[in-house]
């Protein structure tokens, strides 16, 4: 960062207790100038730019992000929706231009923006109104900050810098401004994919991308201490352990239910780094070997044996269970994973199209081999039990929903860590299907293990953690009347 961008944003970082400090492996860092306690709030912020993505874009409004079944839509460039007049009011001093560039690249190409294009068209309206002086800017909220986000164009593939080129000279046309050069506008697409966030509601399901300057100055590990979410497309990180004065504040890039090999992949393509968290230092040793062959390794030949299959050091065509000893081909195993994709992927392609019986019976055929091929705790087994999950929701089968959600925690609780939000929203549906099927003893558990977690993940003044709070008394009231033992 530049010592006069560094400077302006320092009072603005020294309200929530952090300072920026630079690293020779990492770059930028941000540290904690003073301590946190767990669950509290680390940073908050507001968008430079943010979009809805197109399964969201009819169902929220474009300004606040707020979910409404009363949207009013945008007369002129008919592809965005407000909550209410006052949102549309709001919005209108940025949207009036994008509005006339969404017309003309319609009437000229026939064509609708993607989310990315959105964003960016965004991003240079945006841009030129605060250098006009008609938006206010702040160290926090402009563009400078924005720019000083890394592009890593050098590591960049060719075929994707022709993409942004193509997607930047299509951006040019649609402002038709002299002021937008294509390589700048190429430079900022390849900061978009590498630093903006994907925003999620309180459930953790995607809805849109916003680009959020400050907070992406924080680095990704493995094992992190905070833990990034959203409230519309207002961002807050939350400490999700004690972080002492002088330590770095550090989030999760990627899916942490996955191997090092797999998380390592991720990020190499994404954000062009090698991790050397603890989490991923930890994987060659014979411990962090254990623990990848618990998430993505086989199950022994022995069905009372839980052990995972580790590589055999005497014979390299062979796996030897860490528990019990006994080998298993891997020649033998492969073809029933791939047999078990394959089924996944069909189940997936039948559940988008509607076919709800046939996806259940497609999932149903890959647990089956699963239960075979993968350790009881991988998160491929535990993948297609959320997706049958989902299935027997939409069904309204709470007795299965319910049986095939219980068997996914044991698997949550391997894959992340104590207070992963993933985690608490896994026990709380899991909480919700015991009551209605009348377990109220083991919805009150659940609930609770819930509301521990997601009290530090989300805050306690989330609608989602005050819907829980709720749910959680009633479980409790009801426990209470029936004279039902609940464990403490």
């Amino acid at each position: 960062m530049e010592d006069a961008t560094a400077a302006q944003l320092a009072p603005f970082l020294a309200r929530y207790g952090l300072v920026v400090q630079l690293s020779n492996s990492k770059g930028r860092c941000l540290i904690a100038s003073r301590a946190f306690k767990q669950g509290a709030e680390v940073l908050a912020q507001e968008p430079y730019v943010a979009v809805l993505d197109g399964n969201s874009q009819h169902k929220r409004c474009d300004r606040c992000f707020s979910l409404s079944s009363n949207l009013k839509r945008c007369s002129a460039c008919k592809s965005v929706f407000y909550c209410c007049i006052l949102c549309q009011k709001k919005e209108w001093l940025l949207h009036k231009y994008e509005c006339q560039a969404t017309v003309k690249l319609f009437k000229e190409k026939q064509r609708n923006l993607t989310s990315s294009l959105r964003l960016m068209l965004r991003l240079l309206i945006k841009r030129r109104l605060q250098a006009e002086g008609f938006v206010p800017k702040t160290p926090s909220d402009c563009y400078e900050t924005c720019k000083e986000l890394p592009t890593h164009m050098a590591n960049t593939g060719e075929e994707r810098l022709v993409l942004y080129a193509q997607m930047a000279n299509l951006v040019q046309m649609m402002v038709d401004s002299n002021d937008v050069k294509i390589k700048e506008v190429t430079k900022d697409f390849c900061r978009f994919a590498c630093n903006a966030h994907t925003i999620c509601d309180e459930e953790m399901r995607p809805l849109g991308t916003g680009l959020y300057p400050v907070i992406s100055i924080i680095n990704h590990s493995c094992s992190p201490n905070a833990v990034l979410h959203f409230d519309g497309k207002h961002a807050v990180v939350r400490a999700l352990e004690n972080i002492n004065k002088g330590t770095e504040v550090t989030i999760s890039y990627v899916e942490l239910a996955a191997s090092t090999h797999v998380r390592c992949l991720a990020l190499k393509d994404q954000y062009y780094f090698d991790c050397d968290c603890v989490r991923c230092s930890a994987s060659e040793t014979q411990n962090g070997s254990r623990e990848d062959a618990f998430v993505e390794g086989y199950r022994c030949i022995n069905p009372s044996c839980e052990g995972p299959l580790m590589l055999d050091p005497g014979d390299s065509k062979k796996l030897i269970c860490d528990l019990c000893g006994l080998n298993r081909n891997e020649a033998d195993l492969t073809p029933l994973a791939l047999e078990a994709e394959k089924s996944v992927l069909e189940a997936s392609a039948m559940y988008t199209s509607g076919n709800i019986k046939g996806a259940m019976e497609a999932y149903g055929k890959a647990k089956s081999i699963q239960q075979t091929v993968c350790h009881p705790l991988s998160v491929n087994l535990m993948r297609t039990n959320d997706n049958l999950v989902k299935i027997h929701m939409d069904m309204q089968d709470w007795t299965a929903a319910l049986e095939h959600c219980r068997q996914t925690i044991p698997s949550y609780k391997r894959a992340y860590s104590s207070f992963s939000p993933l985690l608490g929203l896994q026990f709380y549906t899991l909480g919700k299907l015991a009551w209605l099927k009348g377990n109220t003893a083991e919805a009150i558990g659940a609930l609770k293990s819930a509301l521990h977690i997601l009290q530090v993940t989300h805050g306690p003044g989330s609608p989602l953690v005050q819907s829980l709070s709720s749910t959680l008394n009633e479980a409790l009231a009801e426990a209470a009347h029936l004279h039902i033992h609940v464990a403490e």
